[in-house]
């Protein structure tokens, strides 16, 4: 069996389909009884770091205009099929709409550009709604990482859930509980502190998060929040936010956290708090509990899915519940050390060498 896997459009973007499809590649790597039937395939002449038993297949695109949707239809299909693959996997949603000679694997994370469309440029919610499903239509197989969106993506593009196949993301080595290292980066962070991770964008909610801050300091929380992560689209203007409740001395912008940084990050804050408005799988959630840290986080989409019984669930749209769920969180050590000992057991249970067992599975199942 001679299966590819596109790498193109995720090379450059450090966040939640990078860490999916190079995660899986690298397990994959890791496994010799799946390494050695798999490829790489994209227009892009470079390998993808780090893989040392999966070779690499360039198809290069006459341009890259519009090239997440002119390569895997006119390029990708003629050109898999001379060379005789009989699987070709898309990791992320720019997928093949025409026919193809080989068998077709397309991953969706969420449809969240069609159930949120106010949190999505006007190009993602047009490729969502008009060409996904096409997409998903031509597909033989579509892999997704929780039960939440299998049932939107089911809905949405209105395709039988017996095609969709649920595969649950791993959580890498790396994260573990109090992560030992010093750099310039870890001396700069103060002692106690809250944390928030993830793509600064519309769905992750933070200006409800700021406002809940706000109360919760107003009661007595001493604790700084800080947020990582790189700013997405459609940002609210988060400094005039905590300007309005004056948190200037209390909120930290880290701006883009490089990889390395991250565990002791986590392992350092005295808990979590993710409370996303709409999650296909949430990976901070399980990259903090690996660490040892508590959580808090929404009790919509995928979210209860992956946190189980080891986080505190709310409201994301109820900034009160928000700041309740903080205070408690702060006040109880005991609390605390039970959501840290419920979330290191709830991380061991995801595996990316899993992950990629898994996905093989569908693979042996087409051909």
């Amino acid at each position: 069996m001679k299966i590819g896997i596109t790498s193109a459009f995720f090379r450059n973007y450090r966040a939640g389909t990078w860490v999916y499809a190079n995660s899986l590649l690298q397990a994959f790597d890791g496994l010799h009884e799946c390494a050695d039937s798999i490829s790489t395939v994209d227009f892009l002449g470079a390998s993808v770091t780090g893989l040392r038993n999966i070779p690499h297949v360039a198809y290069p695109a006459a341009s890259n205009k519009l090239a997440k949707i002119v390569w895997p239809n006119l390029v990708l299909p003629r050109r898999a099929a001379r060379d005789n693959f009989d699987v070709i996997h898309a990791t992320t949603h720019y997928g093949t709409f025409v026919p193809c000679k080989y068998r077709n694997v397309i991953t969706v994370t969420d449809v969240s550009p069609l159930l949120h469309p106010e949190t999505h440029g006007r190009g993602q919610v047009m490729y969502h709604r008009y060409l996904l499903p096409l997409v998903l239509k031509r597909a033989d197989a579509v892999v997704t990482i929780s039960h939440s969106s299998k049932k939107d993506i089911v809905a949405c593009c209105r395709i039988g859930e017996e095609k969709v196949h649920v595969i649950h993301l791993g959580v890498d080595g790396k994260f573990v509980p109090a992560a030992a290292g010093e750099s310039p980066f870890t001396r700069s962070l103060p002692e106690r502190y809250i944390l928030n991770i993830g793509t600064l964008e519309a769905r992750k909610n933070l200006p409800r998060l700021l406002e809940a801050y706000a109360i919760a300091r107003g009661k007595g929380l001493d604790l700084k929040l800080l947020i990582g992560g790189a700013p997405g689209w459609r940002l609210s203007n988060l400094a005039g936010i905590v300007e309005k409740f004056k948190l200037e001395k209390d909120v930290v912008f880290l701006g883009f956290v490089e990889d390395a940084d991250l565990p002791v990050l986590y392992s350092r804050a005295s808990y979590f708090v993710y409370p996303s408005i709409y999650e296909g799988f949430g990976m901070p959630l399980l990259e903090a509990m690996a660490c040892g840290t508590p959580v808090i986080t929404s009790n919509c989409s995928s979210m209860p899915e992956v946190a189980g019984d080891a986080a505190l669930l709310v409201d994301p749209l109820d900034v009160t519940d928000i700041a309740d769920r903080m205070l408690e969180l702060a006040g109880s050590p005991d609390l605390r050390d039970r959501l840290r000992s419920a979330g290191l057991a709830r991380a061991a249970r995801f595996s990316w060498r899993e992950t990629a067992r898994r996905t093989m599975d569908v693979y042996r199942g087409l051909v």
